[in-house]
């Protein structure tokens, strides 16, 4: 599609974020099932590398020793991190709230964005990050009794996400998005590998394994999107976009567990919507 900078990596960031929201669904299904978690992290990280090991040979874009450069690493780190934390408390928050609060990312990044690198956010800008974040706390409510330590994992994780969007904006543009999924699922599947050995692995059936296998598709369209959201467009501009994610996290939550949304919820979901739509409609005008 012929669409500007800011406005593909927006549609970007909206496909990537969907292929993320779904791959958790996916890996908490799997956790129900009774499988430790960090195990259904190290399957799927596993059959990722494969995957994308498959799709870098088709493509010739095999992973050299160049393309360890030091942002590649940071990227992969802060991703391994930001994963390892949310998971501890995806499975023991309500699947829609747990992400909720991931969405404190486009506020923290849109800011950071300003500050760091310089560039250009208009008053209307902030205007609509601000709005969004408000449309957070409606559905989080952290002056609640929900808003536990678990809760605090996952700003943790936000905090590690953030730092991974600016590695990746540092990444140079002669090392392929595949190349970078394919690291990062690697640095994941090392990990997660060590953490299961000592939480111990649950029975593996074949729905447990249907799961996975779903996970793993899901994320591999998360990632390379995500990559490339960063990579061609201003970080404000994307951000917002992030917001969609909890259109998603509503209906998976609603659909596989059984969450039936609040009034606030709902609420809190329109409010984040209507911020991404307003800071589409500033980088058309």
């Amino acid at each position: 599609m012929n669409l500007r900078p800011n406005a593909k990596s927006s549609l970007y960031m909206t496909l990537g974020s969907t292929g993320v929201v779904v791959n958790d669904g996916f890996v908490r299904r799997a956790a129900d099932l009774g499988l430790n978690v960090y195990q259904v992290l190290f399957l799927r990280s596993l059959g990722i590398v494969v995957l994308l090991a498959a799709v870098a040979r088709s493509r010739g874009e095999w992973t050299q020793r160049s393309h360890l450069t030091k942002p590649v690493l940071a990227r992969v780190a802060t991703e391994v991190l930001g994963a390892t934390f949310f998971f501890a408390a995806i499975v023991q928050l309500d699947f829609a709230n747990a992400q909720a609060i991931l969405q404190v990312v486009p506020f923290a990044v849109t800011l950071a964005a300003a500050v760091v690198l310089g560039e250009r956010v208009s008053g209307r800008q902030y205007f609509s990050v601000a709005v969004g974040f408000v449309g957070v706390l409606i559905i989080v409510r952290p002056a609640t009794a929900g808003f536990s330590a678990w809760s605090l994992m996952a700003l943790a994780a936000a905090g590690f996400l953030v730092a991974r969007e600016f590695a990746t904006r540092s990444i140079p543009a002669s090392i392929p998005g595949t190349s970078i999924a394919f690291l990062t699922a690697l640095g994941l599947a090392a990990l997660t590998g060590v953490v299961s050995a000592f939480g111990g692995w649950g029975a593996i059936d074949r729905q447990s394994m249907l799961w996975i296998a779903l996970a793993m598709l899901s994320l591999s369209v998360g990632y390379w999107f995500t990559i490339e959201t960063v990579r061609i467009g201003d970080l404000n501009a994307s951000a917002p976009f992030r917001y969609t994610i909890l259109l998603g996290a509503v209906v998976i939550g609603f659909l596989m567990f059984d969450e039936v949304p609040d009034t606030l919820t709902v609420i809190g979901v329109l409010v984040i919507v209507a911020s991404g739509l307003y800071s589409l409609s500033l980088d058309r005008s």
